[in-house]
C-alpha cells in the first residue's frame, strides 16, 4: 500500500498496492462479440495457481464474483483475487462509491481480523463463492492486510488495539523510507503495526487458518517489504512471516515493491522476500508500461522497450517462477499521478493496450500472471487529465468489473499461456523494428504483438511449427509454416496466437503463393565507376528480398570471467577481450546495453565497435563481480540476413 502523497484529496489517507493473477482462454476475435460460455461438469478445485493466471476481482463482492465464477472458469483463469475480506472501516457514513461518497481504499484499513465487511459481503456469502469457484476448478486469493490499520484507531475492535505487548511502533527515526528500520517500523500515514509482537503475530496466524478453511487457496500480503524479516537487524527483527506463513494455503506473494537503485534495493530486500513467498514484478510492469507508451508515440523518455529489455523480467535475479507479473495493478490505476508516467500510473492506457500488454506477458514465459479488472462503465483514454467519469465508470463498489478481462484476444492469449506451460521462450524484434514482437514457444506455438499506431507487421521469421497452414486464434489471420519459416501479416494495433488446434490448422499448403509481397529492404553495395566517368558518391543500391537471404551464420562466444586488479586499476586503464566472433559474414556493431549492464561501470567502460574488446577507465573501483550486457549486431548484406545477438561478460574485480 502506498500513501497518496503531493495531492490533495477530500480526506487524508494512505494507500495500498497491488495484486496479481494468471490463466487460459478460448476463440478467436470477432467484432462486437464474446465468447459463449458453457457451463462445465461440476468438479473439485485443481488448477494451478503458480504458472497460472489470476484474474484480480478488485472491489467486486462476494456474489457478484460467485455469478461470474462460470466465465472466469471458461476464460482460463487458474484464480480470482478479493479485496481484503477483514472488518474494515465505514467512513464517509459507509457510502458504496468506488471514489466520493464511500472510498474503496477503505477496503485496507482493517478494524478487525474477522472474515466479512460492509463493502463485499457476509462470510456466509465468501463461503458461497469459494465453493462455487471450486466447483469450476478456480482457485481463490484473498487480499491481507496486516502491516497497518485504520488511521482512526477508536475505530479499531478493542480486543486488537489492547493487546498485551501493544499493538502499534512508536517509531521516532527517519520518515524517509531510507533505511531498512524506517521501512518496517514506520508506515507514511496509517498506523504501523507492532508486527513484532508474538501475540499479534497469533492474531494474523489464526486469522489466516480460519480464512483457509472457509474456501481460500492463497494470499497477497499487502505492503510486505514494510514487515521485516527474520534475519534484519536484531535490534527490529521478528519472526512474524515464519508465524503466519504455515496457515495450510497453497500459494502466497507479497506486495514487494522493487527499487530503481541498488540503495533502494538493498532496502526493499526484494529477492530475499522471494525466498520464502512469491513476489510481485512491479519493474517489469513499468517495462511493459514503456513499451506500449513509447510506440504510442508519447515517449515517457526512458529506457526503450525493446525485446531484450522486456524478456529482463527481473532486474534482482529471482528466478521467473517466483514472479507474479502484471500490466497493471489496483494501485497503478487508481493512485497514479495525472500525467503520463508509466512508472506510477496507467490509468491512461487503453484497453486494447491493455490487451497487447496481456498478450505479450502471458505468451513469454511461465510466470504467474494477473490481470486487474478495471471498474464497471470505465473508458478510460489516452488523456493526461484524470476524468473520474471514465475512470471510476459506474462507481459503486461491489459491482463486477469491466468486461476486458473476457474479451476474445484476453480469452485467446490465456488459453495459449496454459497451453504453453513448460516450453521454452524466445522474444524478439521482427524486422530491428521495437513495436512488432515475435515470442517463439519451442515447436508448440508462435505469437506476435504489433504495438505500431499505423505500420503492418510483414512476418518472415525461423519457425519449429510443424509444416502447415495456421489460422490465428486472435482474429483468424492466416500464416503458412514451411520449410523451418513462418510467414504471414499482422495489421497496426493487432496481435497473434499460433498453435495446432482442430480448425485452426491444417498440414496442406495454399497452392499459390502468399499475397503479401516478400518484405524488401534497400542494400548498399560497393561498385567501380567506369574510367571514362568520375566516381560516384552514391552507392548503388538493389533490392534484396529476404525470402532469398541465408541465414546469417556468425556466432558469438564469451570468455570466462576476466580479472583485473582493483589496484591496476588505480593507475591505468585496462583492455579486455571478452568476446570471440567467428564466421563474420558482412559488417558488425558491438555496444553496450545499459539495461543488464552493470550500473557502476555503464559510464566507465567503452566497447570497441568492431572487435567489442572493453576498456574499463582509470579510477577506484569498488571489488567484485560485474555483469556488462553486449549488443552484437551483424547487419547482414545482399547474401545473409541481418542478425542481433546478445552476451553478457563478466569482469571480477579483485
Amino acid at each position: 500500500m502506498k500513501t497518496i502523497a503531493r495531492r490533495s484529496l477530500a480526506v487524508l489517507i494512505s494507500v495500498m498496492l497491488l495484486v496479481s493473477v494468471a490463466v487460459m482462454g478460448v476463440t478467436y476475435r470477432a467484432e462486437n462479440t464474446s465468447a459463449q460460455v458453457s457451463t462445465p461438469e461440476e468438479k473439485t478445485s485443481d488448477a494451478t495457481i503458480e504458472g497460472g493466471l489470476i484474474l484480480h476481482c478488485w472491489s467486486w463482492n462476494f456474489n457478484n464474483i460467485k455469478k461470474n465464477i462460470p466465465k472466469i472458469a471458461e476464460a482460463g483463469y487458474a484464480a480470482v483475487q478479493t479485496s481484503p475480506i477483514n472488518a474494515c472501516l465505514k467512513g464517509d457514513n459507509a457510502g458504496m462509491e468506488l471514489y466520493g461518497d464511500g472510498k474503496w481504499y477503505y477496503h485496507y484499513q482493517p478494524t478487525n481480523y474477522t472474515i466479512g465487511n460492509y463493502q463485499l459481503g457476509t462470510e456466509a456469502e465468501f463461503k458461497a463463492m469459494c465453493e462455487e469457484a471450486h466447483k469450476y476448478g478456480v482457485k481463490v486469493i484473498v487480499d491481507v492486510v496486516a502491516n497497518h490499520t485504520s488511521g482512526d484507531k477508536d475505530k479499531v475492535d478493542p480486543s486488537l488495539r489492547f493487546i498485551d505487548g501493544g499493538l502499534y511502533h512508536n517509531y521516532d527515526g527517519s520518515k524517509n523510507q531510507d533505511t531498512r528500520k524506517s521501512v518496517t517500523q514506520w508506515y507514511n500515514g496509517l498506523p504501523d503495526v507492532n508486527t513484532q509482537n508474538p501475540k499479534y503475530q497469533k492474531i494474523i496466524a489464526d486469522y489466516l487458518k480460519k480464512v483457509v478453511a472457509a474456501g481460500a487457496d492463497g494470499f497477497r500480503y499487502d505492503t510486505a517489504k514494510h514487515i521485516e524479516l527474520p534475519d534484519d537487524d536484531p535490534e527490529f527483527a521478528s519472526e512474524f512471516w515464519p508465524t503466519v506463513l504455515p496457515n495450510g494455503s497453497e500459494f502466497q506473494y507479497g506486495e514487494v515493491l522493487q527499487g530503481a537503485t541498488s540503495v533502494q534495493q538493498n532496502i526493499s530486500r526484494y529477492s530475499d522476500y522471494a525466498k520464502i513467498m512469491h513476489v510481485t514484478a512491479s519493474s517489469y510492469g513499468y517495462t511493459v508500461r514503456k513499451y506500449l507508451d513509447d510506440i504510442s508515440g508519447r515517449k515517457s523518455g526512458a529506457i526503450a522497450a525493446s525485446a531484450m529489455a522486456l524478456s529482463n523480467r527481473s532486474s534482482e535475479n529471482v528466478d521467473e517462477s517466483r514472479l507474479v507479473t502484471w500490466v497493471e495493478s489496483h494501485d497503478t490505476y487508481a493512485n497514479g499521478e495525472a500525467v503520463f508516467n508509466p512508472g506510477v500510473s496507467s490509468y491512461w492506457l487503453t484497453n486494447e493496450q491493455i490487451r497487447r500488454g496481456w498478450a505479450l506477458i502471458t505468451a513469454y514465459g511461465n510466470t504467474t500472471s494477473l490481470f486487474f479488472s478495471r471498474p464497471e462503465g470505465s473508458s478510460p483514454s489516452q488523456t493526461a487529465a484524470r476524468h473520474k467519469s471514465t475512470i471510476w465508470g459506474t462507481n459503486k463498489i461491489g459491482n463486477a468489473g469491466d468486461e476486458n478481462y473476457f474479451d476474445p484476444e484476453v480469452v485467446a492469449f490465456n488459453k495459449f499461456h496454459n497451453l504453453m506451460k513448460g516450453t521454452s521462450a524466445e522474444m524478439t524484434n521482427v524486422l530491428r523494428k521495437k513495436a512488432f514482437i515475435y515470442i517463439k514457444r519451442g515447436d508448440k506455438g508462435a505469437a506476435f504483438i504489433n504495438n505500431s499506431p499505423s505500420d503492418t507487421m510483414e512476418i518472415d521469421v525461423e519457425t519449429s511449427l510443424p509444416q502447415g497452414t495456421y489460422t490465428d486464434h486472435v482474429n483468424g489471420v492466416t500464416f503458412v509454416s514451411k520449410d523451418g519459416r513462418l510467414t504471414g501479416s499482422l495489421e497496426a494495433g493487432k496481435t497473434a496466437a499460433v498453435y495446432k488446434e482442430d480448425g485452426f490448422y491444417t498440414e496442406e499448403l495454399p497452392t499459390e503463393p502468399p499475397t503479401t509481397e516478400p518484405v524488401t529492404e534497400t542494400v548498399a553495395t560497393e561498385t567501380t565507376a567506369p574510367a571514362t566517368e568520375p566516381p560516384t558518391t552514391e552507392p548503388v543500391t538493389e533490392t534484396v528480398s529476404y525470402d532469398l537471404l541465408k541465414k546469417h551464420p556468425s556466432k558469438v562466444k564469451a570468455a570466462k570471467t576476466k580479472t583485473v586488479k582493483a589496484k591496476t586499476l588505480k593507475k591505468k586503464k585496462v583492455n579486455l577481450k571478452v568476446i570471440t566472433l567467428s564466421n563474420v559474414k558482412g559488417s558488425v556493431k558491438i555496444t553496450k546495453v545499459k539495461s543488464g549492464t552493470a550500473k557502476k561501470l555503464y559510464k566507465k567502460i567503452t566497447v570497441n565497435s568492431k572487435t567489442g574488446k572493453l576498456t574499463i577507465k582509470k579510477g577506484k573501483y569498488k571489488k567484485g563481480t560485474y555483469k556488462i550486457r553486449l549488443m552484437v549486431d551483424f547487419k547482414g548484406n545482399k547474401e545473409y540476413e541481418p542478425k542481433t545477438t546478445y552476451v553478457t561478460v563478466k569482469v571480477k574485480i579483485k
